[in-house]
């Protein structure tokens, strides 16, 4: 494992890491921790952003936006939908917000990181179509890789990564951030969660969303030797080619149902999941959008 970086981060310890990681020119879902490098970062984030668009990646990161989620109605609410009894959703109070567009820079802020949301408020950054849980892009390729992100298709900018043989950059986190192990549990034959947003008619409408992740540390052993790993300052970095890791993680899946799950047992959205997610009759998405 290398490393760069001393005292201060600069853009070219992060173009040397590009360059090493071999990911240059490349497609690059992150997810980050700035505390993870342990060192001030030279010219703030703006670092990062032009490290990678010097290096002629387009990167995406989650930017997703709780403060747009609606209480459910009855034609919406499925059986196995990780929700329970619905009571959490039905008595909590909610925001009252104008419905979601891709010219929002609402993100939740303190779950995302101070990186996404920079990305998010960056010229020229383009926003996929889900008020929950939208990935946003910046660079060459952003349109095309959340271009295609609808309430319904949750996971489209990550099945785009994988088309365009990109990667997924763990920047100091671990697998319990990698989004795109939801994409994983929906190629092994899981249904993505329903929870609720307005249309902009302020209708309440579906939308697809993640699962649980506190157990997705579980596949660390099955995924390691097709990491690749280096150290920026005194962050962690550990890189994958986005297709193979969701072949991957979609076989172990499989194979072994209960490796997603995380410690709590009565979890409902990891007990959910296992069975394979919400049940939804044919015309679930027709009658709501």
């Amino acid at each position: 494992m290398t490393g760069f970086g001393s005292t201060e981060i600069s853009k070219s310890d992060i173009v040397n890491a590009i360059n090493t990681l071999g990911i240059s020119g490349a497609d690059v879902c992150i997810h980050s921790s700035m505390r993870s490098f342990g060192a001030p970062m030279k010219n703030g984030l703006k670092s990062i952003t032009d490290a990678f668009m010097e290096r002629f990646c387009t990167i995406m990161v989650p930017t997703f936006s709780d403060i747009y989620e609606v209480r459910p109605t009855k034609q919406f609410m499925p059986e196995q939908n990780g929700a329970g009894d619905y009571s959490f959703f039905l008595e909590q109070s909610y925001a009252e917000v104008k419905p979601f567009t891709v010219e929002s820079k609402e993100i939740s802020a303190g779950d995302m990181g101070a990186f996404p949301k920079f990305v998010l408020e960056s010229e020229g950054s383009v926003r996929g179509n889900n008020p929950l849980n939208s990935f946003t892009a910046l660079g060459t390729n952003a349109k095309r890789l959340v271009g295609r992100q609808s309430f319904k298709d949750v996971y489209a900018p990550l099945k785009q990564l994988c088309a365009d043989d990109g990667y997924v950059l763990l920047m100091g986190v671990g697998l319990d951030k990698a989004t795109i192990i939801h994409y994983a549990e929906q190629v092994a034959g899981r249904v993505p969660f329903v929870r609720w947003a307005y249309d902009e008619n302020r209708k309440v409408v579906p939308v697809s969303a993640g699962s649980c992740s506190e157990g997705f540390r579980n596949l660390d052993g099955i995924l390691d030797i097709y990491a690749r790993k280096i150290t920026v300052g005194s962050s962690r970095w550990v890189c994958y080619k986005a297709q193979e890791f969701v072949d991957i993680c979609s076989r172990a899946i499989r194979n072994m149902p209960n490796i997603t799950h995380c410690d709590d047992k009565e979890c409902d959205r990891c007990n959910d999941a296992i069975k394979g997610g919400p049940q939804l009759p044919a015309d679930f998405w027709t009658k709501g959008l």
